[in-house]
């Protein structure tokens, strides 16, 4: 429950770096729908896999028409204390206005490219997918 607890702050924090325009799309207030997928690399994945799947978020999905803002990295080196896990390679979150612009980003011909390239290097009994919904005011 506490680690869920401290995902669920992280997750705010990246909410509201990405409602300020920060890297990547500019994240509309608007986009209330969050995908997040955090990646664990294979032990045999090549060298610089990460920030392949980093560069490729930005370069392929966030192409995608109905993706509103997107989030791509490294764990923090520094972090919040005690919760914050580090066990894995490379975070993404992708806002969508609804669900069915998720379902769109799912099924876009630049997502199925993205996974075909990257998913043989991630270690898919470790893949962790969260989708949640900003509450409307």
């Amino acid at each position: 429950m506490i680690c869920r607890m401290g995902l669920t702050a992280a997750l705010v924090l990246v909410w509201t770096a990405l409602a300020h325009g920060q890297e990547g799309k500019a994240a509309p207030q608007t986009a209330p729908y969050v995908h997040v997928v955090i990646f664990h690399l294979k032990k045999d994945a090549p060298k610089g896999t990460a920030e392949a799947l980093i560069a490729d978020a930005y370069e392929l999905l966030a192409k995608i028409p109905s993706v509103r803002g997107i989030q791509a990295g490294l764990p923090a080196e520094k972090a919040t204390p005690t919760y914050a896990k580090k066990d894995y390679q490379v975070g993404l979150l992708v806002l969508f206005d609804n669900y069915e612009g998720l379902e769109t980003y799912l099924n876009h011909p630049l997502h199925t490219q993205y996974v075909e390239k990257h998913l043989k290097h991630v270690d898919e009994s470790k893949l962790q997918v969260y989708d949640f919904i900003k509450p409307k005011k």
